[in-house]
Formats: C-alpha cells, structure tokens, sequence
C-alpha cells in the first residue's frame, strides 16, 4: 500500500505508539505500584503476559484477514459450549467473588468470556461489511441480536451484567459507525436497562451493588479517593504508596488510584491522553481503511479498548457503581491482554490490507429515508437480508 494523505499508516504509527506507551506505562505500575515485597513478582507476571500479548498481536497480524472470519463462527460457537458446560458442571470452572468465570489449565487460570470480545466484534463486522441493506432492514438486525443474546446467555448467567453491557454497546456503536439507521437503533438504550433489570431480578448482588453506591461510599471507592487526594498535583514518587497494600484489587481494577497516588495529577493525565490518542488514531486507521470489512472491525476495537478504559476511569472516580473490569493493558489480566491483543492485531491486518475492487451493484435501501452515518464502500453485490 502507498503511504498517501490519505494511507491508514501514519495515524497506525500513531495508535501504536501510544499503545506502546501505555504498555511500558502498565509495566512500570506494576513494579511499583505492587505491595511491599511483592514488586519482582508482580513485574514478572505482568510482563509475562504483554509478552503473550505482543506475540499474539503479531500471531494475528500475520493470519490472513479471510480466514480469521472464516473461523471467527466456529470460534465464537466452541467458546459459547464451553461457557455453557462451566454452567453445567461446576467442575470446569474456578469460583470468585461471588462468580464462576474462570477456568484452570495446568496451573492457569483464564477467562473464557474475555474471547468474546474478540470474536464478536470479528464476525460482527464480517455480518454488517458483507451487505449494506441489511442494516438497513429491521428483521435483519433483530436477527443479529437474537444471535447476540444466545451468545450472551451464559455470560449473563455466570453473572457478568458488565461484559455482557459493554458487548452490547459495543455492537450498538459499531452497527452506526457502519450505517444502521439511527432511527432502528434508538431502542439500544431501553434494551440495555431491560438487560441490566433482568440481571437484578436474577441476582441480588447486582441490586446491592447499585443501592450501596448510591446510598453510601463503598469501602474500595473510599480507599481509591484517599489515594487519589494523597497523591495530589505531584504524588509521594513511585513504590511510596501507602493506600495499594488495603485497597482491593489495586493491581487490577483500582490501579489508576494506586497510580495517582504514587505518580500524581501527571501519571493519571499521561493514561487518559494516551487513551485518547489511541483512541482518535485507531478511528482515523478505521476511517482511511481501504476495505469496508476493515474500516468495521477496526471502529470496533477502537470502541471496545476505549470504553474499557473509560468505564475503569469512571468506577475509580466514582461516577458509576464498582465493576469488576480491568483498565486494558495496564492492569494485571491475561485472559484481557490476549483477547484484546488478538483482536487488535486482526483489525490492523484488515485496515491495511488492500484488496481488488469487485463491481458493486447500485440499489438503494427499501423503505423512508432514514438518517444513518456515511455508508463505506461494499464488499460486494448487496443480498437480501
């Protein structure tokens, strides 16, 4: 491909950059963000797995684009039985916090419902880049949702209302960025809370949680806060923590307050600009994307990396209830590190790899004229929903 004005590579240069960053960012809070005695240890696991992560993201980059979303249906269909024996057998799963997410093999654990946002946004785009009229069709995308629902039951069921929520919105914002009218989409809202309504009638924890932010400060929140004020505009200097040894999960969900405290109001500015860099780069790469497919599922890990990080941010800061949702790429979480840096390495691949344009047959979409976002280019000749 020629590096024109218009070429996805400068903004791509830019995204890995900043990706970069936040990764050397994440192994320095790991060192000494750790408690007392625990630094070495704590590095080494979290280099660890950047370390799969990186091979991963360069595993994925080298496979071609076509047969990852051959495969992605296979996948998603292998990890969704597996969830649903964790379900079925206790045995297969590993129990905490009130939850059974995790599986152990040979000594390690990982999280099987993490790969769903891996897949999903592959043979989602693979879904809205093949015919452009279908987002257009009510019955179809209502199709597409009951699939989504399947494959979120027994995410929903572990329970994990988050993951299944942030699937949700993802998909939401994805089918947009593609061409969904917006005017079939206004129900994306009213179907989130009938979500999350559901989960609180299935499991008290979820109305606890809610009713106990709202009425009083919980214990984590309180502790992150106090680190937060402790670290005021210049912070006590790295490893001179005193909060990351009481607050819970403060290598993992709460570690941008352990991180405030130690490197003050410029380390948590330099997380929230790198974001953001990432963020604006990765949907200009999704914008500049030769292909449709690519230009989809390019937007949608832009999406599902930053509303991550923007959840973390807001449960730290106290603007949402506590969930547990690490912050991508900084926090320990290998299950996290790998699915995203699969599904990263896979959207870069598509977003730069060109392809032969094919004739694409003109019709216009059935129906009122209804507001929607620019529609990219077919893959090929339209078919019916």
């Amino acid at each position: 491909m020629l590096r024109t004005a218009t070429s996805p590579w400068r903004p791509a240069c830019w995204m890995l950059g900043s990706l970069g960053l936040l990764l050397l960012l994440g192994l320095a809070a790991a060192a000494t963000a750790a408690p007392p005695g625990q630094a070495w240890q704590s590095l080494g696991l979290h280099a660890l797995h950047l370390g799969l992560g990186l091979a991963v993201f360069l595993a994925a980059l080298s496979v071609p684009v076509e047969r990852v979303r051959q495969c992605a249906p296979g996948a998603l269909l292998a990890v969704w039985m597996l969830l649903a024996g964790m379900l079925l057998d206790g045995r297969l799963s590993v129990s905490a916090f009130g939850a059974s997410r995790w599986v152990s093999v040979a000594g390690f654990h990982f999280q099987p419902s993490a790969f769903l946002q891996f897949l999903w946004p592959v043979a989602l785009a693979s879904w809205a880049a093949r015919d452009p009229l279908r987002l257009r069709s009510p019955r179809a995308l209502l199709r597409l949702f009951l699939v989504f629902a399947f494959l979120a039951a027994p995410v929903l069921l572990q329970p994990d209302l988050g993951s299944v929520l942030i699937l949700f919105g993802v998909t939401g914002i994805t089918l947009v960025f593609a061409g969904a009218p917006l005017a079939y989409l206004r129900w994306l809202a009213p179907a989130a809370v009938g979500i999350a309504a559901l989960a609180s009638l299935l499991f008290d924890h979820v109305v606890q949680r809610v009713v106990g932010f709202l009425r009083d400060e919980p214990y984590q929140l309180r502790m992150a806060w106090e680190a937060l004020q402790l670290g005021g505009l210049t912070g006590r200097g790295p490893g001179r923590g005193l909060v990351k040894g009481y607050i819970p999960e403060g290598d993992t969900d709460f570690i941008l307050a352990v991180l405030g405290e130690e490197w003050g109001l410029p380390g948590t500015l330099a997380v929230w600009i790198l974001f953001l860099v990432f963020t604006c780069a990765a949907v200009q790469v999704a914008r500049r994307a030769p292909r449709r497919y690519g230009a989809i599922l390019m937007a949608s890990a832009a999406v599902m990396i930053s509303v991550q990080a923007a959840i973390n941010m807001a449960v730290v800061t106290g603007a949402v209830p506590p969930k547990g949702l690490p912050l991508p790429f900084i926090s320990r979480g290998g299950s996290a590190v790998l699915a995203l840096s699969a599904l990263l390495g896979v959207a870069l691949r598509a977003a730069l790899e060109e392809r032969r344009p094919r004739p694409v047959l003109e019709a216009a979409a059935p129906g009122p004229r209804l507001r929607s976002w620019p529609l990219l280019p077919s893959e090929g000749p339209p078919r019916p929903a």
